[in-house]
């Protein structure tokens, strides 16, 4: 699984569509005033008040609530936490929770809030101002897409839908904050018959490379 890698130079690609989104606040998990959960900061802007698990029934995680400004902002996977694009430009995903879930207990942790939920939508913050990824990108895919912020840009998985059977057109990309563009370059079509959101895994950079791992046995 993940055996070859798709190889980008780091300067091969230089990055789409701009839009406007409602504003996401995630209400759904509220803050047990029984535990004592210490809140701690997270960056400069956002302060986690309280974590627990959510069970997304395929997969499952960690969530974090967030403030910022001493006001909920959202509630997020902890474990892709807020990833730093530039100055007050901000990238995370959100956990929508859908109700609550079996308390966790093993031999290491304590007691933890667990709820029932989903994966939601990837946010980017400017300037405080919340909007969704998707709205800024051609082709993004909330669940699969699995974006990186590398050098104040973002690469991700570009997935197109060629027809009704499910076929897709996989493409590395990269879109640039600051010129709001996106630059591909196709690597492989795939009918991504699976729930793992993980399928593709979150590009990465090593030594001026940036490397994205797939399933599909394709240099």
């Amino acid at each position: 699984m993940k055996k070859l890698a798709y190889l980008l130079s780091l300067f091969a690609l230089t990055a789409c569509h701009n839009g406007n989104h409602k504003q996401l606040i995630s209400d759904t998990v509220k803050r047990d005033t029984t535990t004592s959960f210490k809140p701690y900061q997270l960056n400069k802007d956002y302060i986690v008040i309280d974590t627990g698990i959510f069970d997304a029934t395929v997969m499952g995680g960690s969530y974090a609530v967030v403030t910022r400004n001493g006001k909920l902002a959202d509630t997020i996977d902890k474990y892709y936490g807020i990833e730093k694009i530039g100055n007050d430009n901000y990238l995370y995903l959100t956990i929508t929770g859908t109700g609550p879930g079996e308390d966790y207990t093993s031999k290491t942790q304590k007691s933890q809030k667990s709820i029932s939920g989903s994966l939601g939508s990837y946010i980017m913050v400017v300037n405080g101002k919340k909007q969704n990824l998707s709205a800024f990108i051609t082709d993004f895919n909330d669940y699969f897409s699995s974006p990186s912020v590398i050098n104040g840009n973002i690469y991700f998985w570009q997935i197109k839908k060629i027809d009704t059977t499910g076929n897709n057109s996989i493409s590395a990309a990269k879109y640039d904050p600051v010129t709001k563009k996106t630059t591909n370059y196709y690597l492989v079509d795939d009918y991504i018959e699976t729930d793992d959101a993980n399928y593709f895994s979150a590009p990465y950079l090593k030594n001026d490379t940036i490397y994205f791992d797939g399933e599909n046995k394709k240099l």
